[in-house]
């Protein structure tokens, strides 16, 4: 079918080639048909069919403009043919070009859906008639298609609406919601609309209600409020933080709208909060732990240099009684002190770690009976554990974690309570970790800790991992306990959370992450501590240390157990020293001017071949500069005793000289 015929209903403009299918057993009247439709200067093309066969393969070969056919026919008439055309779901124009019709009989086929209708004495009309017809169709068709592109632009909207990330609904000034999508019913933990009918916007929805009254204040000063966030009910009773967008929609003067409602968009920002309450925890103790550690790595020399003079001084006055109770008394404050500076090192994640495979159960049974005797009859203790896979793990730290969880639940239980340890193994997907940025999805080994003692509010809950934050009364904490559990828990690649109402008591879980039992290596066996007689030693030493009291403290020490010494101030000056002279061990501080303890030890080495070194420094981060520089160098971690240290040096100069221990076995 050609459009420019439809440019005006009249014959003049009647240019296009319509392809005309007549049904019409009259030659002489198809004839007529064809000559009057020539001289209204309609150009067509034809074909003539008889009976229903030709009717049905004239339409599978063809596609027609029209159909023209006569009333009566042989065996059958135009109406049945409408009515084929009909069932073959093929909309043509279809015209009956009839001898005599009845006025009756013309109402009942317009009624049935024919077009036109021309008298074979009236033929001039039939132009007319077909150019009417061809030009309804076309507008059926227009309307046909602006109705499908709105049906496929509304099936589109909808489907982004329904499936939009967003929560999107409509509420009327009463609260109740009109309309919603999937995404609202599943942040509202609706599973049925009948669900979300039950819910009112108003009354039941806003954890605060003052924040709707707010919003819908400024919606009607402003029309629309962008970003508002709130927190809503879910019908399970959780809670949900949302950001809006607000808009009213109502028409005034428009029937049906109501003069209240509002079009509502919701974003869930629950996560993205969470996690964002996770990054600036995580920033404030790493702030903490930076001027922890730093603190506590300067502090380290003091408190080194004031242990080892105390030590030398009550060997060298054994026979002066007052003179080492007075010594003994320095000695015990600065353990104190190098508690304190620990529990720092620990917080700050700075703290020398001696990692291996361990069970988390031995660690707890092994403190049982200890932390059952020191925490009292009048509270009821237990220890419910499961098989448990390895963790890589300093069990003398994970030690000091369970001690320092259990004393804490134990103060926060005045008169009587029930303490209870647990273990288990627990998997951690994608889903649970989205909420945690710094956990990565796994196998962990769990430690609960569960008190039913006095609990924590939120605010105390925020800050309870802060150094020197405590509750408890003056002189009787130093706020370090559970700040020192957060450092170990960490560094140890784990994390923990606390649940806690007040009143209620406490829970806190510790989640180490787990390690394939087919990676566990067998533990190496402890050393036997030694005497003082197998510490004694004749070698040169090189002491290379910048804290000249620490310098001074080591170099008494080794040359009160019969060590030559030879002590610099820093890695330059232990190579001159070294020009004429050949040391069996190198003590070197990782932190020194002008050469650092790695860097002199290369050159030593370079120098000696396999020459033993012993690095000393109180910050973890040193260690793992010391690993990357050499890995036959031993460490140890400031502040040391002098027993300590002479100790370690034995043990290294025995490995590198298996002739002595052996000896020193016999004796």
């Amino acid at each position: 079918m050609r459009s420019e015929i439809l440019e005006a209903p009249s014959q003049s403009n009647v240019t296009a080639v319509l392809r005309l299918l007549i049904i019409e057993n009259s030659a002489s009247d198809v004839e007529l048909i064809l000559r009057q439709l020539s001289e209204s200067a309609i150009q067509m093309s034809h074909t003539v069919v008889e009976n229903k066969d030709q009717f049905h393969a004239a339409l599978s070969e063809n596609d027609f403009d029209a159909v023209l056919a006569d009333f009566r026919l042989p065996g059958w008439n135009g109406m049945d043919a409408f009515h084929e055309l009909r069932k073959l779901e093929r909309d043509i124009p279809f015209i009956l070009v009839t001898g005599t019709l009845g006025e009756e009989a013309a109402v009942d086929c317009i009624k049935q859906g024919i077009h036109d209708y021309v008298l074979k004495d009236n033929l001039p009309r039939l132009s007319v008639a077909l150019v009417r017809a061809l030009s309804d169709k076309i507008s059926r068709d227009e309307s046909a298609c602006t109705l499908e592109v709105l049906r496929q632009s509304e099936a589109r909207n909808r489907d982004l609406v329904d499936n939009s990330v967003y929560g999107i609904f409509r509420v009327s000034a009463e609260g109740k919601f009109l309309d919603a999508n999937a995404s609202l019913l599943r942040m509202l933990g609706c599973t049925t609309p009948d669900q979300l009918r039950s819910i009112n916007l108003c009354r039941d929805l806003f954890r605060f209600p003052e924040r709707l009254a707010e919003i819908l204040a400024a919606c009607r000063e402003r029309g629309k409020v962008h970003g508002a966030e709130v927190e809503w009910r879910r019908r399970d009773g959780g809670i949900v933080a949302v950001r809006l967008d607000v808009r009213g929609v109502s028409i005034p003067g428009v029937p049906g709208e109501d003069p209240g409602a509002l079009e509502v968009i919701a974003e869930d920002v629950t996560e993205l909060r969470a996690m964002e309450r996770q990054l600036l925890q995580a920033q404030k103790f790493e702030a903490i732990g930076q001027l922890a550690g730093g603190v506590a790595h300067d502090f380290n020399n003091v408190v080194g240099a004031i242990l080892g003079w105390a030590e030398l001084g009550i060997e060298q006055n054994r026979s002066l009684p007052q003179v080492v109770e007075r010594f003994s008394r320095i000695r015990e404050q600065a353990d104190r002190a190098a508690t304190l500076t620990r529990e720092l090192l620990a917080f700050a994640r700075r703290q020398i770690l001696q990692p291996r495979a361990t069970d988390l159960n031995a660690v707890v049974s092994g403190l049982f009976s200890f932390l059952d005797k020191v925490i009292g009859k009048n509270i009821e203790f237990r220890f419910v554990n499961e098989p448990l896979d390895p963790v890589r793990a300093d069990p003398t730290q994970i030690e000091q974690v369970v001690m320092n969880l259990c004393l804490n639940a134990r103060d926060a239980m005045a008169d009587s309570g029930r303490l209870v340890l647990e273990t288990e193994m627990v998997e951690l997907d994608d889903s649970y970790c989205r909420f945690y940025p710094h956990i990565v999805p796994g196998r962990y080994a769990v430690l609960s800790v569960s008190d039913t003692g006095a609990g924590m509010d939120a605010e105390t809950r925020e800050r309870i991992f802060e150094p020197f934050f405590t509750t408890k009364e003056s002189g009787k904490g130093t706020g370090m306990g559970l700040a020192a559990v957060y450092g170990i828990v960490r560094q140890h690649d784990g994390f923990i959370h606390v649940y806690s109402e007040p009143s209620h008591g406490s829970l806190f879980r510790v989640y180490l992450p787990a390690i394939p039992t087919s990676l566990a290596e067998n533990n190496p066996p402890k050393n036997a501590a030694l005497s003082l007689a197998q510490m004694r030693g004749t070698e040169t030493i090189l002491i290379a240390e910048d804290h000249e009291s620490v310098r001074e403290m080591a170099r008494q020490s080794l040359v009160g157990l019969g060590y030559r010494v030879l002590a610099a101030g820093d890695g330059a000056e232990a190579l001159a020293l070294c020009e004429e002279e050949t040391p069996a061990l190198a003590i070197l501080d990782v932190v020194m001017p002008k050469l650092s303890g790695p860097a002199t030890a290369k050159q030593l080495t370079a120098r000696f071949g396999r020459l033993p070194i012993l690095f000393t420094s109180g910050y973890s981060q040193d260690n793992s500069v010391v690993a990357a520089a050499n890995t036959q160098g031993r460490y140890l971690q400031k502040p040391y005793s002098p027993t300590t240290l002479g100790r370690m040096v034995r043990q290294i100069l025995d490995h590198a000289s298996p002739e002595r221990a052996t000896l020193f076995e016999k004796v």
